[in-house]
């Protein structure tokens, strides 16, 4: 299952007119939901993806485990390196972030990728401000064809 050329078509069509807007893509059991803040014809930014599949009714702790471990092996051409940072099986959540978060000034920022029992993933951008000791979501800045490639990975890393 590939959701990439459903990808391309939403984002040039009349859904991402209007920024900020969410772009919606959906194909059987799976559902993408990007919210845009920019677009453009190289590349875009968005606040958050979100990703649900109902292929199953619940994952069971393991198969979460396993579905973070390869998107972590698998994913590989984002600004830093992935690693699955905690597998919480009581709750049903695994947690992947950034392994080296990118730094800048006092700031690192970082992936946070959180996969949930629900067939759940949400992709955010963190940073993390050195001086205040606090974090605060940014956009993620991505061209088209990684977001397509993340999407089509997202999937093909499916226990």
């Amino acid at each position: 299952m590939i959701l990439s050329p459903k990808i391309a078509a939403a984002l040039d069509g009349p859904d991402a007119g209007a920024l900020p807007c969410d772009v919606t893509i959906e194909e059987g059991a799976h559902r993408l939901v990007l919210h845009l803040t920019a677009s453009g014809p190289v590349g875009l930014a968005f606040s958050a993806l979100e990703y649900r599949t109902t292929a199953r009714p619940e994952w069971t702790s393991p198969s979460l485990k396993a579905w973070g471990d390869r998107i972590a092996a698998r994913v590989t051409y984002l600004m830093e390196p992935l690693v699955v940072l905690e597998h919480d099986s009581l709750a049903g959540e695994v947690e992947i972030r950034s392994h080296v978060p990118t730094a800048r000034g006092d700031h690192r920022a970082y992936y946070e990728i959180r996969i949930g029992r629900e067939g759940t993933l949400t992709l955010t951008r963190i940073t993390f401000d050195e001086a205040t000791r606090q974090r605060r979501p940014i956009d993620c800045m991505m061209t088209r064809e990684v977001i397509e490639r993340l999407s089509d990975d997202i999937i093909a890393c499916l226990p």
